[in-house]
């Protein structure tokens, strides 16, 4: 199987068709690894710093057309100023070339978040939703046979299956789904974000519920009243911080099984609020 450095080749190959504004004269070259995703690896790009490569390692979306559909999302999200510029994409290896944007030097505050996530909940609707029901049972496959009964159990709470409800009868908004620590980067003194694969349509308060998990209790306050204002609904934000909590620890046991709970043992992740 072709390596990751391999299979960016047509990228680096198609140098003359990247859309820069200032073209580069000679051909790109791959550096070192950045960083190592769940989904994705990025790959510094030797005498081009302000550019990255990244290319898709294995796909954490249930979403069928995913790459496809995260493109789609990434480009509206570029128009709009709130994600890293798209240079080049080559969809046959599921890479991108794309703009490198910093680090936050600071702890991120819940109103510069908060103003990221109203922005991308202003961004055109797509015809992709949220699936969260559907990728419950997906994840599942993965959990130990031994856990599975238990899981099966946790699934079946009142409270879970009522959260479900709340959520998928929620007005429907782009959302990133994703807003973690990890996915967010700082662009001419603007927060922006990155790893678009699970962006769709759905409540934002999932969206706002993964999002509070990185942030400060004060942080998360000030986050949802930005987003949210005087419309919040306690029942709703109740309901994102239980499925997020949920899909999370079931995300985990297909992708990162070392730090994946098992419910037998209790159930002190899954908030009770």
């Amino acid at each position: 199987m072709a390596s990751a450095a391999q299979r960016l080749g047509d990228s680096l190959r198609n140098w003359a068709d990247w859309d820069l504004l200032a073209p580069i004269r000679t051909p790109p070259r791959l550096g070192p690894v950045l960083s190592e995703g769940s989904g994705h690896i990025l790959f510094e790009l030797l005498d081009e710093p302000s550019l990255l490569a990244r290319i898709r390692r294995r796909p954490t979306s249930e979403v069928e057309g995913a790459f496809s559909g995260e493109i789609e999302i990434w480009s509206a999200a570029m128009a709009a100023g709130v994600t890293p510029a798209l240079v080049y994409v080559d969809r046959q290896q599921q890479a991108v070339i794309c703009e490198r944007a910093g680090e936050a030097s600071n702890a991120i505050t819940g109103d510069a978040l908060g103003e990221l996530m109203c922005a991308i909940h202003d961004l055109p609707k797509v015809n992709r939703h949220l699936t969260l029901r559907a990728d419950a049972a997906s994840y599942l496959a993965a959990v130990p046979a031994e856990q599975r009964s238990a899981w099966h159990a946790v699934i079946q709470r009142a409270e879970i299956n009522q959260a479900f409800s709340l959520l998928e009868q929620d007005i429907d908004y782009l959302c990133h789904n994703d807003l973690t620590a990890g996915n967010l980067l700082v662009k001419d003194d603007n927060l922006v974000a990155i790893d678009w694969e699970y962006a769709a349509m759905g409540s934002r308060y999932f969206d706002l519920a993964i999002a509070m998990a990185d942030l400060p209790i004060v942080e998360q306050s000030c986050l949802a009243k930005r987003v949210l204002g005087q419309s919040l609904s306690p029942p709703l934000l109740a309901a994102g911080h239980r499925i997020a909590a949920l899909m999370t620890a079931l995300w985990q046991h297909r992708f990162d099984p070392s730090h994946a709970p098992d419910p037998r043992n209790g159930l002190p992740w899954l908030p009770s609020r």
